[in-house]
Order: C-alpha cells, then sequence, then structure tokens
C-alpha cells in the first residue's frame, strides 16, 4: 500500500468540504474501507479509486460512519459482483447487516459475510494478504472498535553485500529470501549475512472514542495513527460527556504512544473555516515535544506511510 486516502475527514455533519469519515486502502489488492459514512462511493469516484470494495471495517453503527454501506452493497450488486464482501464491526453488526438487506429493497447476489468484533484486549481479526488486520473494544457511547493495520515483515536481499562480494544478480538468489543458504561460484553465501528482515509498517485508526491509557499500548509507535480530534480542549466536558476526543486528548496519546506521524480528522462542523484546531495543535506539539509530523487531515488528500 503506496498511500492512505482519507475519503471524508468531517464529524456527524457534513460540510462543503468535508464529506463522512471513510479511509480507503489496498492491502495486497485488496480494497479495504474504514468507516463508510454517507457520500463514501462519490468520494471514490472523485478520488479516481476503484470502487470494487471487498472489505468495511466500521467502528461503530453512528450514521456518519456507517450510512454508506448500504450505497456500497447495492453498487456492488448492479455490478454483479459474485465475489465475497466482508463486513467487520462492533456488537451488532449482523444485526445491523441484516436490517440493511430487509430495509433496502434490492436483489441480493452477493456473499455478504459479517465479522463482530467484541475484545477487550487487542487481537489479529483476520490477515489480507501481506497485513494483520488487529482491533479492540473502545469506549464510546454504542460499541465502538479501533483497529490497528500491521504488514507483516520481510525478507529482503543485501543488494551492498551482493556487490562486495562480486555476487551477480540471479534466480537462485530467490532461495536466499526464503532462508536458505546458496552455493555461488563454489562459495558457500549465507542466507544470515546476505539478507535483513525490513520490518512492516503500522497505520493505527481511532475515532469517536473516550481517552484511556490503554489506547497508547495498541497504538504504540505505529507508523501512522489516524484519529479523530472532534473538540477543542476548551470542551473537554463537553468531549467527555460526548465520549469524543478533544485536540489535546489526540496530541497528549501520540506523545504518548510514540507514533511517527498524527493524521487528525473529524473535527465539528463549529470549526469550518476556522484555524482554531490548527493553532491549538501547534501549541499543544510545543508543549508536549512533539517529534513527530501532525497533518490536519483533508477529503481526497493522500497519506504516505513510508517505503
Amino acid at each position: 500500500m503506496d498511500s492512505i486516502v482519507l475519503l471524508g475527514t468531517g464529524s456527524a455533519v457534513p460540510t462543503s468540504s468535508k464529506n463522512h469519515p471513510s479511509i480507503y486502502l489496498n492491502l495486497s489488492g485488496n480494497r479495504v474501507l474504514l468507516d463508510c459514512g454517507e457520500g463514501t462511493q462519490r468520494q471514490i469516484r472523485l478520488a479516481g479509486l476503484s470502487p470494487s470494495i471487498d472489505y468495511i471495517f466500521l467502528t461503530h453503527w453512528h450514521g456518519d460512519h456507517s450510512l454508506g454501506v448500504g450505497g456500497i452493497i447495492q453498487s456492488l450488486n448492479m455490478f454483479k459482483s459474485n465475489k465475497p464482501l466482508y463486513i467487520f464491526g462492533p456488537k451488532g453488526t449482523d444485526k445491523s447487516v441484516k436490517s440493511i438487506l430487509s430495509t433496502y429493497k434490492f436483489y441480493n447476489r452477493m456473499n455478504i459475510v459479517t465479522k463482530v468484533i467484541d475484545q477487550t484486549r487487542e487481537k489479529k481479526i483476520i490477515s489480507i494478504g501481506d497485513y494483520d488486520i488487529c482491533s479492540m473494544n473502545v469506549k464510546h457511547s454504542v460499541p465502538c472498535v479501533g483497529y490497528k493495520i500491521k504488514e507483516k515483515d520481510s525478507i529482503n536481499i543485501d543488494r551492498d553485500f551482493l556487490k562486495s562480494h562480486g555476487i551477480k544478480p540471479s534466480k537462485e538468489l530467490r532461495k536466499l529470501k526464503e532462508g536458505k543458504d546458496i552455493v555461488y561460484n563454489g562459495k558457500k553465501v549465507k542466507a544470515s549475512e546476505a539478507t535483513y528482515v525490513k520490518k512492516g509498517r503500522t497505520l493505527a485508526y481511532l475515532t469517536d472514542l473516550m481517552y484511556e491509557k490503554k489506547l497508547a499500548k495498541f497504538v504504540k509507535d505505529v507508523d501512522v495513527l489516524i484519529a479523530e480530534c472532534t473538540l477543542s480542549f476548551t470542551k473537554q466536558k463537553e468531549a467527555r460527556a460526548s465520549f469524543h476526543l478533544t485536540s489535546e486528548d489526540a496530541v497528549k496519546l501520540a506523545s504518548e504512544a510514540n507514533v511517527k506521524s498524527l493524521v487528525l480528522i473529524h473535527q465539528s462542523q463549529r470549526y469550518e473555516g476556522t484555524d482554531t484546531i490548527d493553532k491549538e495543535v501547534k501549541d499543544l506539539c510545543k508543549k508536549y515535544k512533539c517529534k513527530f509530523s501532525v497533518t490536519i487531515g483533508k477529503d481526497l488528500d493522500r497519506i504516505n506511510w513510508g517505503e
């Protein structure tokens, strides 16, 4: 996956510049959505991405994060897709999907597979190609989960080692990546010396939740943390009552977890056209001595998460 596409970065009420939340990923050729708010299909088209979705991972079933699910199902049916669509989500997801299918009167040609997540601690829920998807429950006003995507470590050939030992590229070198020693021009080449382990990339997605200490452990050392920043830190009481993060909660969490990059989304529409959150985040980064980059996400932004 070369980039993370922010299809929607708004909150409960969409604005002229911000759609309801959704993140688009390509994982080993599989098209994946993290949340699927109203208007997600149109955002996919505007971004020039494939609408043939394979997986939807929902954080919770509030409308701004899930109203686009029915539209995705309808479109895939119109495409006469015979591949399965996997929908993961918190407690109640199976019932919610059944309700969508019974409410909207389209002929369902698809195999829709629902998976309910209900775990208090981090746990792998599925592997998609070279990626493991982990999840755990988080605190919100309705059942809600957070997600972490971990690319599997890979073994790569050390080109500098080959060059220094006069070893030229050949099909035989593939065995080194499999951990097997080879013989080159009569000399043994050890896989342990000619290869190195490349650590896989990590991405975490947290939105619509109350700050808890356990969150830092869940997202510790991730390359990219996409987190909500619904309210100003001056609205701490309101944030707690509605189970949301403030600007300070998000920056503090990223600092505690030692993330490499923080992407903030889901700002309340009350801040539309203002630089309130931007200014706060800059000041908060000084307060917490942040060593990570911070981006205020905008619709259709592409976020790089390394090579």
